[in-house]
Parts: structure tokens; sequence; C-alpha cells
């Protein structure tokens, strides 16, 4: 015989999660503080508590009004949000139409909207972060030359490093999983009047995971590399006649004989002879390996043989590894226009890899290359490099965690409003794969970290300052983590995980449906 009793308690607590409150100022309130904190969790100015806070006061707002108001407002937020942030990153009207990349803030909280209180209990508090997981994971498919995995709210905790040591195991998906997990659990307590006995599964499970996240990598920082280090010098070039280059007349291609001729005497051939001379200086205060910028030099097409042989002069003479970071000027100004390349010379000046970019970053002009990290043996580890962008995909720096390799290099050039979160982000490669990093950076931030993020050298005068050389000691052997094997298993649950929730949901609507 049915329970009446039983059915209609729990009709009753159905009617009151589900039903619209009434209306009042309180939850615009709420909408208010999620937005000022939003300011703070995005790609620029960030504060680490401002990114797990900013969604508990959304969701908030979402889960207090209709949601003919509140989706459309949460989009128009994630819009404004993302718009603020790109304005210092790209100039208008590329800034607002990327922002349009921030209305995909509805699809979370309408997703949890939509199933969470259906659902319920614990399961109804994992639609919010799978929802917020998917969007981003799947972004990063979207091609080699778009948004990249800029979306994760994991880069927002680059400082700290506890936290961070969980992408060692799930990548930076976890973590933002783990992140985005707070906000359905503390409005599930705040509409309860923070009495958590009636929802002491989901407050106590997700309590667990992040003790045991911070155990986790509290443990991991305990033990800090041993393994001896070799000395390697991070060049950029030189501001002034990097700068001299960018507002040159190298175009329209091909130039004239003579105006090949006067730009090479001018511009290109002052900053190859300052790259060389600071190589030779570098290797003969004891650095071992010598890297590059990204677009540290440029060269025309034709010049490029006798270029490379002047550094493989270099790498023989002061018996160093030597990376070089090339602009080869194609002869034409049709698609592609220039090559965007990385070299590497051993002692003997044999060369090891010739690695192509493997990103387009906007309309640099480059050919995307095959994306196969090159690796090679050496007395100081095994080596490995990508360039730049190509550190912002996840999937692609996993081959070097798959190879092994000890030390990544990561010649880059950015602009001064990405300059610290980009590099920031390229932290992240070194303890998901377990490898040191270093990242010499033309118009940005130079720095190194070892395998758990802890920074080893740190250099953010390229605007300011004279020196574009960073030296730093790195250890010669990464240790090995799970992440290159398991790969992004945590953002594939997420994104399998909303349908099966939504099949729960169904499953539960027809079990009430169904007289006993």
């Amino acid at each position: 015989m049915l329970d009446t009793t039983k059915s209609a308690a729990r009709s009753s607590t159905t009617d009151r999660l589900t039903a619209t409150p009434r209306p009042g100022w309180t939850p615009w309130l709420w909408l208010a503080a999620g937005a000022m904190l939003m300011q703070f969790a995005q790609f620029g100015h960030v504060i680490a508590l401002a990114a797990w806070l900013a969604p508990v006061f959304l969701l908030r707002f979402v889960r207090t009004q209709r949601a003919v108001v509140a989706l459309p407002v949460i989009g128009l937020l994630g819009y404004l949000t993302t718009l603020i942030a790109l304005r210092e990153v790209i100039s208008a009207p590329g800034s607002y139409l990327f922002a349009l990349a921030g209305l995909i803030t509805i699809v979370p909280y309408g997703t949890d909207r939509l199933l969470a209180r259906r659902i319920g209990g614990l399961l109804g508090t994992l639609v919010f972060p799978a929802a917020d997981t998917t969007i981003p994971f799947l972004l990063t498919f979207a091609g080699r030359n778009a948004f990249a995995s800029f979306g994760s709210a994991a880069y927002t905790q680059g400082n700290e490093l506890p936290l961070v040591q969980l992408v060692s195991v799930t990548g930076i998906w976890g973590l933002g999983f783990l992140m985005a997990w707070l906000a359905p659990v503390a409005n599930d307590l705040w509409e309860r009047g923070f009495d958590p006995r009636p929802v002491w599964r989901a407050t106590a499970t997700f309590a667990a995971v992040l003790v045991a996240v911070l155990l986790f990598g509290g443990a991991r920082l305990a033990s800090p590399p041993t393994a001896p280090t070799v000395k390697v010098a991070a060049l950029a070039p030189d501001r002034v006649l990097s700068d001299a280059i960018e507002a040159a007349p190298l175009g329209p291609r091909p130039l004239p004989v003579a105006a090949r001729a006067k730009a090479r005497q001018r511009y290109l051939d002052p900053l190859a002879d300052d790259l060389f001379a600071r190589t030779r200086q570098a290797a003969r205060g004891g650095a071992k390996i010598v890297a590059w910028s990204e677009a540290a030099a440029f060269v025309f097409k034709e010049d490029e043989p006798a270029f490379v042989d002047r550094a493989r002069a270099v790498a023989r003479e002061e018996h160093i590894y030597l990376q070089i970071g090339l602009i080869p000027l194609l002869p034409s100004d049709r698609y592609p226009y220039i090559e965007d390349r990385a070299l590497m010379l051993d002692p003997a000046g044999a060369t090891i890899w010739d690695y192509p970019k493997a990103t387009e970053t906007l309309t640099d002009g480059n050919r995307p290359g095959p994306g196969i990290v090159p690796t090679a043996d050496t007395p100081y580890g095994r080596l490995a490099t990508v360039i730049c962008l190509d550190a912002d995909f996840p999937d692609l720096v996993r081959q070097a965690g798959r190879a092994r390799a000890d030390i990544l290099l990561e010649p880059s050039s950015d602009w001064a409003a990405v300059a610290e979160p980009h590099g920031r982000m390229a932290v992240f490669r070194a303890v998901e794969n377990g490898l040191a990093l270093v990242r010499p950076t033309r118009q940005g931030t130079s720095l190194a970290s070892d395998h758990q993020g802890r920074l080893l050298g740190y250099k953010s005068d390229y605007f300011t300052g004279t020196d574009q050389t960073m030296i730093v000691n790195v250890p010669t052997h990464g240790t090995r983590t799970l992440y290159p094997y398991i790969g992004d298993v945590a953002g594939w649950v997420s994104v399998l995980g909303l349908p099966a929730l939504y099949i729960v949901t169904l499953a539960r609507r027809r079990q009430r449906a169904t007289p006993a």
C-alpha cells in the first residue's frame, strides 16, 4: 500500500525547493557581490578566493529569481565581465566579438536551475560543477588557434601550491570542478538556514574531498626536488632593437634587393649581433643551456641558412645546447607570410630539432605545425619544447610528460596586458607533467619553475629594464605524474556526467509517477 504520509512529505519538500521565492532586493545584492568578485576571478587581476566565492553568490541569485529574469542577467554579466577582462588584452572591435564567449556563463547556471533541485542530495550538487567544467573543456577542441584553455578557473589558483598539486593527477579540469562544486554545496546549506543535517552527505563529501586534496598537495610539497641542477640562460631580445623591427618597413614582400640590404643592416643584423653576443656571455658565465624567446630574431627566408650556420658555430665554440627562436620572413604577403620556429643545436652544432609552432595566435600569419613535441636526451636531462600558445593546450604538452621529459623549454612572446597571467598558466603544464619549465619571453614575463610549481626564476621587467637575460638553475630530473597517462579523464567525466545526471532526473520522475 502507498505510504501517503511519506509521499506527501516528499512532495512538500520538492515543492518548497523548486518554487520561485518571492521577489525582493536581497537577491540583487547577491548578484552585485558575485559581479564584484568576478572582476577578480578573470584573466588579469586575480584574487584566488574570489574565484571560489563568485559562483556562490551568483548561484544564490539564479536560484532565488525566475529563470526568465535570472538567466539573461547572468548571460549579460558574463559578457560584460569577459569584455572588461579582454579590453586589456585585445583592442576593439575584437574584444566585443570575443567577449561573446562570456554568454556561455548561462549554461552552468541554467543547467543547475533545470536539474539540481530535481535530483537533490549529493548528486544534485554535481550538476553545476559538471556543467561549469564541460564548457571550457570542450572549447579546447575548437582548434589550435582558438580558445585554448583560457576559460578554466584553475588558473586563478596559481599561487596556491597545495591546491595546484591536484593537476598532477586530474589536470586543470579536476581543480576547476572542485572550485565550482563549492557553489551548490554552499547554496544547499544556505537554503536550509545553514543547518547541515538535511544536506550532511553532500557537505561532508565536499569537505572530505577538499581536505584530501590539501593533504595530497601538502605531502607532495614536503618533498621538494633534490636532483642536480643545470644553469640555463633564458634570453629575450633587446627591447629597443626588437621594437625597432616591429616598426620597420619590412613589407610588402618581396622587398627589392636594395631595400632588403638596408633592412638587414639597420634592423635585423643589430638584433642578431646582440643575441649572439649575449649567448656567448651567458655560456662563459656557466650556462650549459641557452634558450631564446619566441620571435627573438627575424631573418629573410633566403638568409636563414647563413643565420643557422652562425648559431651552429656559437653552440660548437661555447659547447652549449642552444635553442634559437626564429621568425623567417617569407617572400610573400599571402598567408602564410612568416614561419615561427624553435631550433635546438647541440654542443657539436648539430640540429636536434627544428620545431614549428603548433598554433597560430590570432592573425600572426604562421601556418601551424603538426604539433609533435620533440624530445632529446642530454647530460642535463631529457629536454622538450613547445612555443608560447602551444602550452595553453594541455593535451599537446602532455606528449612531453608521456615522453618523461625533465625540462620543458617554452619560448614565448606576449604583450604587457597578458604577461603575468599567461606566464602563470604555463606553470600548470610543469606540475601536470612532472617537469621543470623555462619560459624565455619577449614582451612579457620570463620565468622558470620546478615540477611542483615553485618559481625558480621570475623576470617581469621587460618593459622597464635594460637587461633581458634570466639566469636560473633548473633540476635535471623531473618526476612521474599520473596526468600524462590518464589524460583529461576529469574533463570527460564532466562531459559524460551531465547526460547521466539528466537520465537520473528522468528515472526519478518516472518512479514518482508510477503508483506503488
